[in-house]
């Protein structure tokens, strides 16, 4: 009994970080479209191909006919860990792998004053994976995975010739995969040696957008959106393997997904030049606890997390070179919601700046938009994290200790089409 106790107190420590890799900044996928992307993601005020669906449905009243876009971003992350507690002066790297979220939109206005809009994407997602050999950190995580698919129809009302209302739903899936070594311990002590965990985890939720679009003079607009916090309840299966402790389990919990308000002005400067400017509020302070039941008494756990409301900012515009090619460029700040305390190394995350560049060209009803952007990590150091493995006597207290860095690069590609 006292040998499982040891095994279950392990599972239960994991399944207690299962949102973890959901919700930090870092795994939030705001740029859902290569045109938005390519401005620093300022585009709630513009919102003037079918990723309004997205960024603002209310201005899909100014969409004619029935129009459909669709692509891939690809985001290539670069995570370094610095260490100073365990293994002083040496670096722990997260393997490199491209991710690849998705994104579909369609609208459709059947006359002046009503449109419809539907969107399936990926609104956060990533992953990391870390030694499980090796790094510090291991005993903390190693493989973290999620990925969302998010389905989100909406329809559009055009009140007047200045202003548009839109309202919608959201359903969300979410699918998660987390990994870390174990060192089993049993009373005497009697070492069993490290075992890999594995948690995998799904779940759903339902939530609602509303927007408006209000043209504030011939060359300028105002948008604004509002994107409500949705509950996903996780059933999770976990395997402790590759030793004489190995065992398996149940889990499950709720998290909530945040809030996200946004407001957006769009200027059109001359008949060549539009400047955008966003600021994004996202109530991250939902995200306070996760509380784990189990048919098990032994898996059941609390992990504060206790999160911070942020926001970010996002200036971009675009540049009519010709008739059929546009350049665009922007300039992103976002900050991170994750304090010191609640510092995990499964999100790595600070405040980040990104660049962007971006190019769209028009032939006949088919659009091609490309984008690039740099985001680089503001260099954290982090002395003292509840998120170490501190119940364990054989594992490196303080092992998250350390010098953090951080970037990513994303490059997209949509393609549209008006019918």
């Amino acid at each position: 009994m006292k040998r499982m106790l040891s095994v279950f107190t392990a599972i239960a420590v994991s399944i207690a970080v299962l949102p973890s890799i959901s919700f930090a900044a870092g795994f939030q996928l705001p740029d859902q479209d290569s045109a938005a992307m390519g401005m620093g993601g300022a585009f709630v005020g513009q919102a003037d191909d079918p990723a309004a669906v997205w960024y603002n449905p209310a201005g899909m009243t100014r969409l004619d006919g029935t129009r459909i876009s669709g692509g891939v971003i690809g985001i290539y992350p670069v995570l370094t860990h610095e260490n100073n507690t365990v293994n002083p002066g040496t670096t722990d790297v997260s393997d490199r792998d491209i991710h690849l979220p998705v994104h579909l939109y369609v609208t459709h206005k059947p006359n002046d004053s009503i449109a419809f809009g539907v969107g399936v994407n990926n609104p956060f997602g990533l992953s990391t994976d870390w030694d499980p050999n090796t790094s510090s950190t291991r005993y903390v995580a190693t493989f973290s995975k999620v990925v969302t698919t998010e389905v989100n129809p909406n329809i559009a009302y055009k009140l007047n010739d200045s202003l548009s209302v839109a309202f919608g739903v959201a359903y969300v899936h979410l699918r998660a995969t987390l990994e870390k070594t174990v060192n089993v311990v049993l009373p005497g002590p009697v070492l069993l040696g490290d075992h890999n965990f594995r948690l995998s985890g799904d779940g759903e939720g339902w939530g609602f957008n509303a927007a408006a679009m209000y043209k504030i003079s011939q060359n300028a607009n105002v948008g604004l959106s509002y994107r409500s916090r949705v509950k996903i309840d996780v059933d999770g299966d976990a395997d402790l393997v590759g030793g004489p402790a190995a065992t398996s389990g149940t889990g499950s919990t709720s998290i909530t997904l945040p809030d996200l308000i946004q407001l957006g002005v769009s200027y059109k400067a001359s008949d060549k030049l539009t400047v955008n400017a966003d600021l994004d509020y996202t109530l991250w302070s939902t995200y306070d606890r996760i509380v784990i039941t189990s048919n098990n008494p032994l898996f059941n756990a609390t992990d504060e997390k206790q999160w911070e409301d942020v926001w970010c900012i996002r200036i971009g515009g675009q540049y009519l070179l010709l008739d059929q090619w546009k350049l665009r460029a922007g300039y992103v700040y976002d900050k991170s919601p994750v304090g010191e305390a609640h510092f995990e190394t499964r999100t790595p995350d600070s405040d980040r700046q990104g660049l962007t560049i971006g190019t769209g060209y028009a032939s006949g009803n088919m659009t091609i938009d490309l984008a690039y952007m740099y985001l680089r990590f503001n260099k954290r150091t982090i002395n003292n994290s509840f998120a170490d493995d501190d119940a364990n006597p054989f594992t490196p207290d303080n092992s998250l200790n350390g010098t953090y860095k951080s970037q990513a690069q994303l490059a997209g590609i949509t393609v549209g089409y008006k019918f």
